[in-house]
């Protein structure tokens, strides 16, 4: 039960911390993304970079969409 209830705490107060600054969390994930779209142009290994992508697109869905 104690456990629960630190994970909805942890949960709760970190939705809120990333709601509370979703401009720079915007800004931060479009800057990853256009890099990570620069160096897929740039290395030649496009499908390393949009597996990674992918992994993080899952977790952000797993996280807080679940």
């Amino acid at each position: 039960m104690m456990t629960t209830i630190l994970a909805f705490a942890i949960l709760t107060a970190t939705t809120a911390l990333v709601l509370g600054s979703l401009r720079t969390v915007a800004r931060d994930t479009y800057v990853a993304l256009n890099g990570a779209a620069n160096r897929m142009r740039h290395t030649g290994k496009p499908a390393a970079t949009l597996c990674f992508a992918a992994l993080w697109v899952m977790i952000f869905a797993l996280s807080y969409f679940l």
